[in-house]
């Protein structure tokens, strides 16, 4: 009898952790503010065949080696960390799809935006902030460390 309930529980809990499980192709389905949309067309027979993708993975962020665009760079004084500041909130209140980075770096203070893996993706950003903002010393730094979505 103990075995039949531990064997039904065990079932009980791997058909719900399944349940909540989506689709490789339901994930790249989903809606994202921001980007692009992707569609599709399949018989709907071929999800039971392709991978799952559990919730924790969906949130899942690992770290790389890419790219990033920088806005500004100034020298190590409290005027320099203002600016910086600045153009922090200056880029996040017009950019919010852009993540932006204030940091120091020794001797100076920076404000980069973007992790971007690909170099194509942080010229396409450079072109764009070059026309929209008044920053003129934008420039790609490489070699970045940068955190992207699984």
């Amino acid at each position: 009898m103990k075995k039949f309930i531990v064997l039904f529980y065990t079932l009980l809990f791997t058909a719900l952790a399944s349940a909540q499980q989506r689709t490789l192709v339901q994930e790249l389905e989903r809606d994202v503010p921001g980007k692009g949309q992707i569609r599709i067309e399949r018989d709907e027979r071929l999800d039971s065949l392709i991978g799952k993708v559990s919730e924790v993975q969906s949130g899942t962020k690992i770290k790389a080696v890419g790219y990033r665009v920088q806005v500004y760079a100034g020298n190590n004084t409290r005027a320099s960390k203002e600016r910086a500041n600045e153009v922090d909130k200056y880029l996040r209140s017009r950019y919010p799809d852009l993540s932006v980075h204030t940091e120091f770096r020794n001797p100076r203070w920076r404000c980069t935006v973007g992790d971007f893996l690909y170099y194509e993706e942080a010229f396409e950003t450079l072109r764009k902030l070059k026309k929209e903002t008044p920053y003129k010393g934008i420039i790609i730094l490489r070699n970045q460390e940068i955190t992207v979505p699984l």
